[in-house]
This record gives C-alpha cells, sequence and structure tokens, in this order.
C-alpha cells in the first residue's frame, strides 16, 4: 500500500508542477489516495500546495481533503509541513491557517500542539500571523493565541 501511495502522490504533484493543475484531475487523484487510506496523506496534500497553479479550485481541492481529518490529526500534519508551505507558498499557507484560525477547535489543537512544536515550526507560523495581521487586522483576536504559543 505504501508504494501506491507514493506513486499516486507523485502523479499528483506532476500534475500540479506539469500539468496545469486541474481541478477534474487533482479531484480524481485525491480520491484515489482516500482509497489508499495511508495516514501521511493530510501532510503529503499540504506539502502540495503551490501559489504557481492556474486554479485555485485543485488547492482547494487538497485542503478540503486534508481537513477532513480530525482536528488533531489534520493540525499535527499541517505543522510538520508549514516551514515548507509558509517558504514554497505563501499566500496558501496565509489561507490555510486563516482556516484553522476560524474553527474555534482547530484554533484550540493549533495552539496546544504549536507549544511543543520545534523552534522552525514555531518561527513560521508566527510570521505568518504577523502577515496575516498587516493584511487582516480583524484576526488580531484569533492570532493572539497563536502567537503567544509559538513564542
Amino acid at each position: 500500500m505504501s508504494e501506491a501511495y507514493e506513486d499516486k502522490l507523485a502523479k499528483l504533484r506532476r500534475e500540479i508542477e506539469t500539468g496545469d493543475a486541474r481541478p477534474a484531475v487533482i479531484d480524481t487523484l485525491v480520491s484515489e489516495l482516500f482509497t489508499d487510506g495511508d495516514e501521511r496523506l493530510p501532510s503529503g496534500l499540504l506539502s502540495l500546495l503551490s501559489d504557481n497553479t492556474e486554479y485555485d479550485e485543485g488547492m482547494f481541492s487538497l485542503i478540503h481533503a486534508a481537513e477532513s481529518c480530525d482536528d488533531t490529526v489534520y493540525v499535527r500534519a499541517l505543522l510538520s509541513v508549514f516551514p515548507h508551505v509558509a517558504s514554497s507558498a505563501p499566500r496558501w499557507a496565509s489561507i490555510v491557517l486563516m482556516r484553522v484560525l476560524n474553527s474555534g477547535t482547530a484554533q484550540s489543537e493549533l495552539v496546544r500542539q504549536l507549544r511543543d512544536a520545534p523552534t522552525s515550526v514555531k518561527d513560521s507560523v508566527r510570521e505568518v500571523c504577523r502577515r496575516i495581521n498587516e493584511v487582516s487586522p480583524q484576526f488580531l483576536s484569533k492570532t493572539a493565541p497563536v502567537t503567544i504559543a509559538s513564542c
């Protein structure tokens, strides 16, 4: 099953990098990946987010699929790839983090897990929170607990 997962994830990566990230193709590949049920799926999907795709729908498909996991699993996956996503796809890192901030349970889980996260993860989350606050000051009440947990 692990080899099948890796092959399907590689197909999905190729579609995003060289195939224009067509939403229908992404949806099909994500559906196939879910069939395999690999526990690495949420982090694998989130690691593929790209600011260079033509269609936002494909990226939202990745996010929605990853978000279908419970908050504990989802936040763990997000934190495991967040420094990479924040540097390679800063727009999508902001979107994903804002979605977590807008969910009370996910935000609480983020604060809980962030306390014990590596410094690189804390730094990247804190930086994205800062950027969110610059663009949308109304998020300050939601980013404050996350920023404090990242210190």
